[in-house]
């Protein structure tokens, strides 16, 4: 007869613990994973929220503006007068940042640092038909596309 000894064999032990560290591997990849991920929804969210906040201030600029009020000085240059407020000027900067100046007042950057506004351009849309005249401003940051059409109506 033969005694059977409690315990593990070496190779059991060395199966064990490779299938452990499998598991611990494909957890660590995983989790490592899941934050890269986090942190590219975060760059979009951030994208998103810079592009609508610059169509909101873009189509500020063009309501309640005075007959006659709206100069394009460049493609990517957007003056207006606005009732009760004064000149209001939307451009873009040499480092990609979009600026506003209200009243004659100083250039304010109204984007930030970790995005890049790329190919502003304004173009005015004369009337037709029944449509009324417009301005179509778009625009790229970081490679996203944003625009807005703002009907100026009398």
């Amino acid at each position: 007869m033969s005694k059977r000894k409690n315990g593990f064999t070496i190779i059991e032990l060395l199966v064990y613990i490779a299938i452990l560290a499998f598991l611990i591997g494909g957890g660590v990849a995983s989790a490592f994973a899941v934050l890269d991920f986090s942190e590219q929804n975060k760059a979009d969210i951030n994208i998103q929220a810079e592009g609508q906040f610059l169509v909101r201030k873009i189509e500020w600029a063009l309501t309640d503006v005075a007959p006659g009020g709206i100069t394009i000085l460049a493609p990517g240059v957007l003056e207006t007068q606005k009732n009760g407020v004064g000149t209001v000027v939307i451009d873009v900067d040499a480092s990609g940042r979009a600026r506003i100046s209200v009243a004659g007042g100083s250039q304010l950057e109204i984007t930030n640092d970790r995005v890049q506004v790329q190919n502003l351009l304004f173009d005015h849309i004369p009337p037709a038909g029944t449509k009324p005249e417009a301005i179509h401003a778009i625009f790229d940051i970081n490679g996203v596309n944003f625009s807005t059409t703002r009907y100026l109506r009398k």
